[in-house]
């Protein structure tokens, strides 16, 4: 059985990461809104308004990718040859994916090189393994020869 964990001062860089990027993309989407609303109930121009709405929908969106990033990064897990057991930074439960379940497994890159493994499911979803999750590549290695078995 493979199972792992990441550091906790990983958990903590994410989660403070997490943190600083809502504060600064609520503050822009803010700061952005605040011209929708002017003091002494002068008109924004036409333009005004579109580029503040768009510059809103951009920090909400920011703020959205973060999220789902958060819940798809493994934090923990334990694979036994037919089940994925996982939590993830944003979820507390575990999950729990049957072999069967699993589309492919594929590296992960990011610009700087490998970060890891992806697992695509059969329903969509999508799951990153870290490499700096104890055992992550030994145990994605695993699903993917037990995959073509």
């Amino acid at each position: 059985m493979n199972s792992g964990t990441m550091p906790k001062w990983q958990q903590r860089l994410h989660q403070g990461a997490f943190g600083v990027m809502c504060l600064l993309l609520g503050a822009f989407g803010v700061l952005s809104a605040r011209f929708l609303f002017p003091a002494g109930g002068v008109r924004p121009s036409q333009g005004l308004v579109v580029s503040s709405l768009v510059m809103v929908a951009v920090a909400g969106s920011g703020i959205v990718l973060q999220v789902r990033t958060r819940r798809r990064l493994v934090k923990e897990f334990s694979y036994d040859g037919r089940a994925l057991r996982f939590s993830t930074l944003g979820t507390v439960e575990m999950q729990v994916r049957d072999l069967s379940e699993i589309a492919e497994v594929g590296k992960w890159r990011g610009r700087g090189g490998p970060l890891g493994y992806r697992l695509r499911f059969r329903d969509g979803a999508k799951l990153y393994l870290q490499n700096g999750v104890s055992n992550a590549v030994a145990a994605a290695e695993q699903i993917r020869r037990d995959r073509r078995m």
